[in-house]
């Protein structure tokens, strides 16, 4: 009897436990996350899926200046199907120095299901540049 009432004091616990802190997700990292544009125009994409209830929600964009005039934005673009995107916000343009740099988004409504960060360069020409990209995101919940 002493263990039932132990398993259902542990369950009970567990129900009524809430998380409230999550860490950010970077990413996973393929070969393309360099933005390149010596001889043509490069485009770093990643989607972000929000499958939940969420109501905030965080992307930082980090960049490393690898090589040549760094004239990369980062764009965020929603949408609900996944298919077709509107653009949702734009960063300013990351800067032409050495070292990491970062852009955020924070957004207070989460009301589509993808989210789609580009980073690409801004003209139509090319450039020479070089910027190695990472995206992390987190999603929180209100309570």
């Amino acid at each position: 009897m002493k263990k039932i009432v132990f398993l259902l004091v542990v369950v009970l616990g567990l129900l009524t436990t809430e998380s409230k802190g999550q860490s950010a997700v970077l990413m996973p990292l393929v070969a393309g996350d360099t933005v390149s544009t010596s001889t043509t125009l490069d485009t770093v994409t990643k989607i972000i899926t929000a499958t939940g209830a969420y109501h905030t929600m965080g992307i930082q964009v980090n960049a490393i200046k690898t090589a040549g005039t760094v004239t990369a934005k980062a764009y965020l673009y929603s949408s609900l199907d996944g298919v077709t995107y509107a653009l949702t916000d734009s960063a300013t343009a990351f800067a032409n120095s050495a070292g990491a740099q970062s852009v955020w988004f924070t957004k207070t409504t989460v009301p589509y299901t993808y989210y789609k960060v580009q980073v690409r360069n801004v003209g139509l020409t090319n450039s020479t540049e070089g910027l190695a990209v990472r995206v992390y995101y987190v999603f929180r919940r209100s309570y």
